[in-house]
C-alpha cells in the first residue's frame, strides 16, 4: 500500500513531464532533473486526492452495482481535481521559480495530458483491484468445488450394493435395504427391515469398510446399525449408552464407554 502510494505520483509526474516537454519542444527535447522532481512533488496531493475520490465512491456507487455512472462520476471527479490542484500548484511553482507563467494553449495541454495519465493511473489501479479480487474469488471457488467433490465422493464412493449369501444361492442386497449387520454363529448375518436376508461373505470389519460412515455405526464388536434402525438412546451406567431397535428387530444394544462420545457425534450430527 505504502509503496504504491510512492509510485503512483513517481510515475505520473515523470510520464507528464516527459509527455509535455516533448510536446512543448518536440525537436529540442531535454531531461531537466529539477522539473522531474518538481513535476513528481506537485504528483502528490493529486494522486491522494484521486486515491480519496475512488475509496468514497467505493462506499457510495460500487463497481458491481452501475459501473458506467462509477466511471463518469470518478471522470468528472479527477476533471475538477485536476482543474483546481494542478493550475493552483503549477501556477504557484511557476511564480516560486519565477518562470513566467504559461498560455492558456500550453494549460490546455498540461491540463489534457495530467487528466489522461490520471485517468490511465486509475484504471490500471482499478485492473490491479478486480485482478487480486478475481484470485481470490478463484480461489475460494476451487476451494468449495474441491469441497463439494470430496462431499460427493464420501456419500457416493461406496458401492449400491453389496453380495451375500443366501441359502446355496449368492445375490446382491442394496446398501439402503441393509439396517443391521451382526455376528452369530461365527458369520456376519444382515438384517433389513423385514428380518434377516442372507451371510455376508467376510468379516465385520469388511463389511463396515463398504458402508457410508454417515448412515451406519458399529455399536459392538459384533453388531453394525443403520441410523434408522435406532427407536431411543438413554443414558446407562459408567457412562455406557443403552440402544432400542425398532420393530421387527426389537433387540437391545449398549454402546461401550469409550465409543459413547464417537456414537453421540455421529448420531447427531445425521438426527438433524
Amino acid at each position: 500500500m505504502m509503496l504504491r502510494r510512492i509510485l503512483e505520483p513517481v510515475f505520473l509526474g515523470c510520464t507528464a513531464n516527459v509527455a509535455i516537454n516533448f510536446l512543448f519542444n518536440p525537436n529540442a527535447f531535454e531531461i531537466i532533473p529539477s522539473e522531474f522532481v518538481a513535476a513528481c512533488i506537485l504528483s502528490i496531493p493529486i494522486t491522494e486526492c484521486n486515491g480519496y475520490i475512488d475509496r468514497r465512491l467505493e462506499r457510495k456507487i460500487t463497481w458491481l452495482e452501475n459501473p458506467r455512472k462509477r466511471l463518469i462520476t470518478h471522470f468528472l471527479f479527477i476533471s475538477l481535481l485536476l482543474l483546481i490542484l494542478l493550475n493552483m500548484l503549477g501556477s504557484g511553482y511557476m511564480w516560486i521559480a519565477q518562470k513566467g507563467f504559461f498560455s492558456w494553449k500550453e494549460l490546455l495541454v498540461i491540463n489534457l495530458v495530467t487528466l489522461c495519465l490520471a485517468m490511465t493511473l486509475t484504471l490500471v489501479k482499478w485492473g490491479t483491484h478486480f485482478y487480486t479480487r478475481w484470485v481470490r474469488a478463484e480461489s475460494k471457488a476451487s476451494a468449495s468445488a474441491k469441497m463439494a467433490e470430496d462431499l460427493r465422493k464420501s456419500m457416493t464412493g461406496f458401492p449400491q450394493s453389496i453380495e451375500i449369501q443366501k441359502g446355496v444361492s449368492k445375490i446382491n442386497m442394496e446398501i439402503q435395504a441393509i439396517r443391521m449387520a451382526r455376528i452369530a454363529f461365527g458369520t456376519v448375518r444382515l438384517y433389513s427391515s423385514a428380518g434377516e436376508c442372507g451371510v455376508f461373505p467376510g468379516t465385520l470389519s469388511q463389511l463396515a469398510a463398504q458402508l457410508p460412515g454417515y448412515l451406519f455405526f458399529q455399536v459392538t464388536r459384533d453388531a453394525i446399525l443403520h441410523r434408522e434402525m435406532i427407536s431411543s438412546i438413554s443414558t446407562s451406567t459408567f457412562g455406557k449408552i443403552q440402544l432400542t431397535i425398532k420393530q421387527p428387530l426389537d433387540v437391545g444394544f449398549t454402546v461401550s464407554r469409550p465409543k459413547a462420545a464417537a456414537f453421540r457425534k455421529w448420531y447427531n450430527s445425521n438426527s438433524g
